[in-house]
């Protein structure tokens, strides 16, 4: 008689975690394929000036944080993770390609603002699907993936970003190619996010908005409002940068050099966290960028700039996946997507005063005195990290 054939058994699942950083390489390429090219697009091609500069990627964020507002809100009243993400990332596909055929601020004005929609929109329910992917005490890790393979797209996409304009020249031409192929990943990035998995439903007759944020969260929030007047956008030290010297290709090749770093150490200070506490993390984190702001105020040489952007990269390594992870543990479950939502607004909704007074102070005072300001204002956030009660006894608590 013959044997039976064995059912093979299904496979399982792949990891939200690892899915959700596969997306986030992509898009991140396609994001950084274009991010350090803008400076150049905006000042030296389309002939506006630095504060104009600041106000532009300014509204960007302006978008990111309506939208991180609008997807907290949405989570907070159960709707769907995955659903919010392909909106989001939709949002970014059609904006970014369109730069190429621009002619004008205004409508770069326009195109940033949808991709900064799309970028902030996608923020809370991709955090919130790790976070329950994760548990609480390997979170760090788990947000250290998702930033690692974040990152390895932002330097990917730099380096085709550079390769392409040594191959299609450095002027109005070969930017605008450059806009236009980012729509590849950003295409291959939407397939990805069909493998992935939805949140499951909350329970009938649980109303998840009565339950208040722990004060401690509060606390955070207000911190991270304070670290917003510091963190300019990254454009002004790729403008930094083009003022010391470096081509349009050196400002890829040195903002792929801030997302190696980036990408190298985010897993390994995401595992620290969940062995150290976040809080230390963060702190540490906020110092290198008061010294790195500092550092590009003063600096006089080009490998000054070099070595300046690989320690900046030490910053974006420890700071991101820590925070989330202690909101992780900060929130109970149920809010986390709210939580994480007004966590990414508070991040940004002063990144554009931020801009415009950076900008502002280099068009009419000096470089140095807009590089300082930021590290001041870096400074004044890290002493509320150090300082607050009720973030102390979170630390000790875990």
């Amino acid at each position: 008689m013959p044997e039976a054939e064995e059912t093979p058994e299904p496979k399982a699942p792949r990891s939200n975690v690892v899915l959700l950083g596969q997306l986030s390489f992509l898009s991140g390429a396609a994001q950084e394929m274009i991010y350090p090219l803008i400076p150049t697009f905006v000042v030296l091609t389309l002939g506006a000036s630095r504060t104009l500069l600041g106000f532009v990627e300014g509204l960007l964020m302006v978008g990111v944080t309506v939208a991180r507002l609008g997807s907290a809100w949405l989570l907070d009243h159960r709707a769907s993770p995955r659903r919010i993400l392909r909106i989001a990332y939709t949002a970014s596909l059609v904006s970014r390609p369109l730069l190429a055929l621009v002619s004008s601020v205004g409508a770069v004005v326009v195109l940033r603002t949808v991709d900064g929609l799309g970028k902030g929109g996608k923020d809370a329910p991709k955090d919130l699907l790790v976070s329950i992917d994760a548990t609480d005490a390997r979170a760090g890790r788990a947000f250290g993936i998702l930033r690692a393979l974040d990152t390895a797209g932002s330097v990917a996409g730099p380096l085709i970003a550079g390769g392409l304009l040594l191959a299609f020249g450095h002027g109005s031409s070969g930017l605008r190619i450059v806009f236009a192929l980012s729509a590849i990943p950003a295409i291959a990035g939407l397939w990805t996010l069909r493998q992935v998995r939805d949140a499951p439903p909350a329970p009938h007759g649980v109303d998840e908005a009565i339950t208040p944020f722990p004060r401690r969260f509060k606390v955070l929030l207000v911190a991270v409002l304070v670290f917003g007047l510091a963190n300019s956008s990254d454009t002004l030290l790729l403008l930094r940068a083009n003022a010391g010297g470096m081509s349009a290709a050196q400002l890829a090749f040195a903002y792929a050099l801030v997302n190696l770093v980036y990408a190298g150490m985010a897993v390994p200070m995401g595992s620290l966290s969940d062995r150290v506490g976040r809080r230390p993390l963060l702190i540490v984190a906020w110092a290198v960028y008061a010294v790195a702001y500092l550092g590009f105020a003063v600096a006089t040489n080009a490998w000054q700039l070099w070595a300046l952007f690989a320690f900046y990269g030490i910053y974006y390594a420890t700071a991101e996946g820590t925070v989330k992870a202690w909101v992780a543990s900060l929130v109970p479950v149920e809010r986390r997507g709210a939580a994480y939502g007004l966590l990414a607004a508070s991040s940004g909704v002063l990144v554009l005063p931020a801009s415009v007074l950076a900008g502002a102070l280099w068009d009419h005072v000096s470089l140095a005195a807009a590089f300082a300001v930021g590290a001041v204002f870096a400074v004044a956030a890290l002493s509320i990290l150090v300082l607050s009660p009720s973030l102390r006894r979170a630390a000790l608590d875990g």
